[in-house]
């Protein structure tokens, strides 16, 4: 088998996802962000960038660039950041490392007290912070001059005003202990009415599409319940919170409840449960008959940042898209990429996420309404559900 057939197994089923994100970044005010800002590609054509900080004038460029924490998920931008540090000695790249959850709440205050002065400059963004971004004018687009790896990325994965490029797409199953695990699960229908798993499930707080989504899917029409209203969704939760053992914020706290049996189940990226278990976990994953949530990954420059960190920032992000980059990415963590570049390791060639049945089965949840929703399902989800645990 070529390293080509494998790759394009996955890349054509996921493509609707990746669309679902273009078009929700084509309401995000575009033409208003390119007539103002740091737009990188007008700072080069105006000359800029011969007198920048990147350019070598001696002054140290600083950023701070956002990764995920846990689960091999710092090992290849952390080494793509010290090859490009060392040789540009005028560079200085910080790293923030935590949830999405966690951090995009933290990016979006600190957006509004100073928006020329972001947190982080760059970085990994999830479907769901991206979309928020994208309608909290967070995101400052891609120099294609600069990022020419966006050529091997086929065009759905990429975002409207290049907003952001969809370098990977994940998979959101059921993770579950399989030593403790009498029946181990086969629908959504298991995650909120096992009874193996009342009191013993893990949810993430505030990550609605991992655990909402589903109930939608499978139980809107039942309950009466839509993206347009959620209530009789978060109600049903409400009524069921009995299952729900755990809240969590990042990978490594949920993958020690699951560890060690204080949780038996989660919604979770099939991708990071899969270095848990190659690393020994007791973990199995399973995938849903209803089908699996794909969920893409982007690489984006957020806006407020200078000129020169755009610049660096820009550089860096082509060389996490470089072929060997992404190939090294997932054989760290088990990510389908997107380039049709990269190689798939040969130890994820029979993974389930990676075939076209499972791909063309998963879920794709309105990550728009999510993300204009945000405030609102907040609060529900505080007052109906957490109330009760």
């Amino acid at each position: 088998m070529s390293t080509q057939k494998p790759k394009r197994s996955y890349i054509l089923p996921a493509m609707s996802l990746a669309m679902i994100v273009a078009l929700t970044a084509c309401g995000g005010g575009s033409n208003a962000n390119n007539a103002t800002g740091n737009n990188v590609a007008e700072n080069n054509a105006a000359g800029k960038s011969e007198d920048s900080k990147a350019a070598g004038s001696g002054e140290k460029v600083k950023l701070t660039m956002f990764i995920w924490a846990g689960s091999n998920q710092d090992v290849v931008p952390k080494e793509v950041v010290a090859e490009y540090v060392k040789n540009h000695p005028n560079v200085e790249v910080t790293f923030e490392e935590s949830s999405n959850a966690v951090m995009y709440p933290k990016m979006l205050a600190g957006k509004q007290a100073d928006p020329n002065n972001p947190i982080v400059n760059f970085g990994y963004f999830n479907a769901d912070a991206s979309a928020k971004g994208i309608n909290d004018d967070m995101w400052e687009p891609l120099d294609p001059a600069i990022v020419t790896h966006m050529k091997d990325i086929p065009e759905a994965f990429h975002t409207a005003d290049n907003k952001g490029i969809v370098w990977g797409v994940s998979s959101f199953a059921l993770v579950y202990n399989k030593d403790l695990v009498k029946t181990p699960p086969t629908s959504w229908n298991d995650l909120w009415g096992s009874e193996e798993f009342k009191g013993k499930t893990a949810l993430w707080d505030y990550m609605f599409y991992s655990y909402l989504s589903p109930l939608l899917a499978v139980k809107g029409e039942e309950l009466g319940a839509s993206y347009e209203n959620p209530e009789p969704a978060f109600q049903f939760w409400a009524d069921n919170s009995e299952q729900i053992g755990t809240l969590v914020t990042s990978n490594d706290q949920l993958k020690g409840l699951l560890d060690s049996g204080d949780a038996l189940i989660a919604p979770f990226s099939s991708q990071v449960a899969q270095t848990w278990i190659d690393g020994g976990s007791p973990l199995a994953v399973a995938y849903p008959k209803e089908g699996a949530i794909s969920f893409p990954y982007s690489l984006q420059v957020v806006k407020g940042s200078t000129p020169e960190q755009a610049k660096v920032a820009n550089e860096i992000i082509n060389e996490l898209l470089s072929a060997d980059a992404l190939s090294r990415y997932a054989e760290a963590t088990g990510t389908p990429v997107t380039s049709t570049a990269a190689v798939i390791p040969d130890k994820y060639k029979d993974d389930p996420s990676f075939s076209v049945e499972e791909q063309s089965k998963g879920m794709n949840p309105d990550w728009d309404t999510l993300a204009k929703n945000s405030s609102a399902w907040k609060e529900l989800w505080d007052r109906l559900v957490k109330t009760k645990l």
